[in-house]
């Protein structure tokens, strides 16, 4: 390829890639992190878990998002333990939504 093709080709890659659009990853993070509590409110623990491992995968930049959802899922553990009558693992994510909850605060 000659010289000014290369260019004019990096070029509109370029331009191209500007016009996408900007995410609000904390905005977006929020939404996620609401959808994932209906989840959690209406017994749905593997839809508000599955929720909150989309917005960690895909919202890393979402930070305050993240951090309650971090306590979202410490209950969506706890519930879910408790449903499956599983009384130590219960108790792990009783002791670990309390640690998280008072780090929290801090």
């Amino acid at each position: 390829m000659h010289k000014p093709t290369i260019l004019l080709l990096l070029l509109l890659a370029g331009l191209l890639s500007a016009c996408q659009p900007e995410v609000d990853h904390e905005a977006r993070g929020r939404q996620l992190l609401s959808e994932a509590r209906q989840a959690y409110a209406q017994g749905r623990y593997a839809a508000a878990r599955d929720t909150i491992m989309s917005l960690r995968a895909h919202h890393p930049q979402a930070l305050e998002a993240r951090l309650h959802a971090i306590l979202l899922l410490d209950s969506v553990e706890l519930m879910d333990a408790r449903r499956q009558q599983d009384t130590l693992k219960a108790e792990f994510f009783r002791r670990k939504l309390q640690h998280d909850i008072e780090k929290l605060r801090k």
